[in-house]
């Protein structure tokens, strides 16, 4: 089982016009056009995956560590995703 990371030392915006974003070591997000967000937490599987209608936020706001962002399912925009130092 992999562990948490506390704080991100990295943030990026990434685009879901192609593909899924993966990160297998883990990373958080936030969204700052709010919309749902289909992802999987660090340790689940796809099937494991949740969906979450968000508001825009300018920060990291939710704790979970994620390791996917499915396209299909995400219609959110202005994804940003915070990986810590361990990723």
């Amino acid at each position: 089982m992999k562990q948490a990371v506390l704080m991100a030392t990295h943030v990026a915006a990434i685009s879901l016009a192609s593909t899924d974003y993966t990160n297998e070591n883990g990373f958080y997000f936030f969204t700052t056009g709010g919309g749902d967000v289909k992802f999987c937490a660090l340790n689940d599987a796809d099937a494991n995956a949740v969906t979450l209608t968000l508001s825009a936020q300018e920060t990291f706001q939710i704790p979970i560590l994620c390791r996917k962002i499915f396209k299909t399912g995400t219609n959110a925009t202005g994804i940003y995703i915070g990986t810590g130092p361990s990723i």
